[in-house]
């Protein structure tokens, strides 16, 4: 894999951020030396410069400075604010990234300039493990280089797919907010288990490693998830038994009406 040479800032370590340098760190594709970071909070910055080996700053701007790509974690409301804020040290060739919600190309190209660089990225919370998924669009100017280097910072830390800008929000519905549903699907699981006689920690660690199994089964299947529920089914058995109460509860409906839910939101942002 070809290095990164290029100088990335990372302004807003929360939870995307965060996930976002520890994939960066921990690859084998960037000296650390190139990362630059900064949070609000100076206690958590002066811990996190600590941790890291180099400085994370709580000034954007001289954060930014220098920086070959800019990638904006910070909340969806603070964005346009940053953005004002970071843009004198900017360059013409700089990148800038931004993974907050509802930042359109348009809301960039009125802020930056027609002419900048600039991609909209939403990943998701398992990016904190090196498992997640983003999807990304790119304005116009984007050369095929920098769309490279863009997909390569994102491999730090999962998967990643270019989309359109008409598809991010049904990309945010069915992978941005959906790991909190599977969250509490582990935990109605396990609190099944607890009610059934395990203990709690029993209960949880059969709940994640199940959804962690199916989910790779089906991951690495070429068979429909349809049929592997089929193959799953013995006659008379369990497994059918917990498919025909799923069914009798609308379970499939909750949850096509809860995506489509989290989707619609993102479009009204």
């Amino acid at each position: 894999m070809k290095q990164i040479d290029k100088k990335i800032a990372i302004i807003g370590l929360g939870n995307m951020g965060t996930a976002i340098l520890n994939g960066l760190v921990q690859s084998d594709e960037i000296d650390n030396q190139l990362i630059a970071g900064s949070r609000a909070n100076p206690e958590k910055a002066e811990a996190d410069s600590a941790k890291y080996g180099f400085a994370i700053l709580t000034d954007n701007k001289e954060t930014a400075k220098g920086a070959d790509v800019v990638v904006l974690a910070v909340k969806p409301y603070l964005i346009k604010d940053v953005v004002d804020e970071i843009k004198p040290t900017l360059t013409a060739e700089t990148i800038v990234i931004s993974v907050a919600t509802g930042y359109s190309l348009a809301d960039a190209a009125v802020q930056l300039g027609d002419s900048a660089k600039f991609a909209r990225v939403m990943p998701n919370i398992p990016a904190q493990v090196g498992e997640g998924i983003s999807g990304v669009v790119y304005n116009e100017n984007l050369s095929t280089v920098d769309k490279d280097l863009i997909m390569q910072i994102l491999h730090t830390f999962g998967s990643a797919e270019q989309l359109t800008e008409n598809q991010l929000d049904a990309f945010t519905g069915i992978a941005g907010s959906s790991p909190a549903i599977v969250f509490m699907i582990i935990e109605a699981m396990a609190d099944a288990g607890v009610a059934k006689g395990l203990t709690r920690p029993q209960a949880l660690a059969f709940a994640k490693q199940a959804v962690k199994g199916a989910a790779q089964l089906a991951i690495e299947s070429d068979l429909h998830p349809g049929a592997l529920k089929d193959a799953v089914c013995t006659p008379g058995g369990t497994t059918i038994e917990e498919v025909r109460t799923a069914e009798s509860m609308n379970l499939r409906s909750t949850i096509i009406e809860t995506m489509i839910a989290g989707i619609e939101k993102s479009e009204s942002l």
